[in-house]
């Protein structure tokens, strides 16, 4: 992607942290030789504009002998002479950059067989190691793996135990691109996250990317299934998001642009020969929030980049989980909503969202209703809105039943609207400033 061509779409966004690849491959073609010029436009300009840059450090590189490949799911660096040219170049990106202080270590090690958790587990300590030396207060990611694998992170924590590393890390990522984005909180990241939580509490779990395409384009799982489309892609995308902050952890939507890439035969394994594209020496990835041609030009904003919008700016810094009593009314049993339950930090005021989570996003926005009931708390004058669209809407008189005799309040919301993409029902005062 060209960063000049969309850069100026990221701060309307309300995004605090930007991830980039530094690419070493990219930034040291010859042993010696340096070309910085590339990422500083990229650094320079997020910090400018009131944004954390994240570096990255992958991926190895092919000038040096036995120093990894330079793509996703590439070796990783092993043998004497390439860990020393590996210290090396960590150790020109950390100088380089001491103003940048979120950095994250190889991403995605596990996609690729030969990447031995005793080889990841010293590629992360060593790299974290170097950068602290540099910038001791980094805030760094460990493992960066393409999925919640317990077993491979509890392999990882092992070493990282007997060297008294895990205090070296800020965060712990993971990735995922599950079709239903609410499902793999079962299968997989709940469990995982709880193993992380007990042994190393000071963690913070990150699904460190993640997000859907606008279309189909069959290059991998999510983005081969026929009912990808501009709309499916905001409501996804929202689903993650809200989903990973109800669980508290941080989160991250890829990508902000459509990435297009200069080898399909080794990007795109699953992209089927009739497959029509525009060029046969380029494929589009259409994940972007911004969609992009393959002369790298934004052509238009997607339905995403203006949910995502809505998102940050009703669920910015100041707002954080809450363990709130918010249900769906006996005699309504519903499996198919998942609710989350949030809090303004300084007003206290309840943010409570839902959505059907019993499949995919679908391509309409059919609506049903049910009656939730909150114990504990209420709103005085609740709204009812819409992330995908941003629309907000006050919540009907004769929907609301007040619980006077509950001990500490409550009411109920008989009726209220839901669908297959997250709503939120806060307090008006939260959302609409008074004249």
């Amino acid at each position: 992607g060209d960063f000049e061509q969309f850069k100026e779409y990221l701060p309307p966004l309300g995004l605090a942290r930007i991830r980039l690849h530094a690419g070493w491959a990219k930034l040291e073609p010859k042993p010696g030789v340096w070309n910085w010029e590339w990422l500083d436009r990229q650094v320079n300009w997020l910090i400018e504009n009131g944004m954390e840059p994240l570096l990255e450090t992958s991926y190895g590189n092919p000038a040096y002998p036995d120093a990894g490949g330079a793509s996703l799911s590439d070796g990783i660096p092993h043998g004497e002479a390439a860990l020393a040219a590996w210290d090396n170049y960590v150790e020109q990106l950390a100088k380089h950059y001491p103003q940048v202080k979120n950095w994250a270590c190889w991403n995605e090690p596990s996609n690729c067989k030969d990447n031995t958790p005793e080889e990841l587990a010293d590629n992360n300590i060593r790299t974290a190691r170097i950068i602290k030396k540099h910038i001791p207060d980094a805030k760094i990611g460990m493992l960066v793996i393409s999925w919640p694998d317990l077993k491979y992170t509890k392999a990882c924590f092992e070493i990282f135990k007997q060297h008294d590393a895990l205090k070296l890390f800020h965060w712990i990522v993971m990735h995922d691109y599950s079709p239903n984005p609410d499902a793999y909180y079962k299968i997989s990241a709940e469990n995982w996250a709880a193993y992380v939580r007990k042994e190393a509490p000071h963690l913070r779990i990150w699904n460190g990317e993640s997000g859907a395409t606008s279309d189909p384009h069959f290059s991998a799982p999510i983005s081969s299934l026929r009912w990808n489309s501009e709309l499916t892609q905001a409501k996804w995308n929202a689903r993650r998001l809200i989903g990973d902050l109800g669980h508290d952890f941080d989160s991250l939507v890829f990508t902000m642009y459509d990435p297009c890439y200069d080898f399909p035969e080794r990007y795109c394994r699953h992209v089927p020969k009739y497959w029509v594209r525009t060029r046969p020496d380029r494929f589009m990835k259409r994940m972007g929030l911004v969609k992009c041609n393959d002369r790298l030009e934004v052509t238009k904003v997607k339905s995403a980049y203006y949910t995502v919008q809505n998102l940050a700016t009703l669920f910015d810094a100041t707002i954080e989980p809450a363990k709130l009593r918010a249900k769906v009314m006996s005699g309504e049993e519903d499996d198919r909503l998942v609710i989350y339950t949030f809090r303004q930090k300084d007003t206290q005021i309840p943010l409570v969202a839902f959505w059907n989570a019993s499949k995919h996003p679908v391509n309409d926005n059919a609506v049903e209703r049910t009656t939730l009931s909150f114990g504990g708390f209420s709103f005085e004058e609740p709204v009812w809105i819409d992330l995908v669209t941003g629309a907000i809407y006050r919540v009907p008189a004769q929907m609301i039943i007040r619980n006077q005799r509950a001990r500490q309040g409550g009411m109920q919301l008989e009726g209220i609207p839901f669908y297959d993409a997250p709503v939120v029902v806060t307090e008006r005062k939260l959302v609409m400033k008074e004249n």
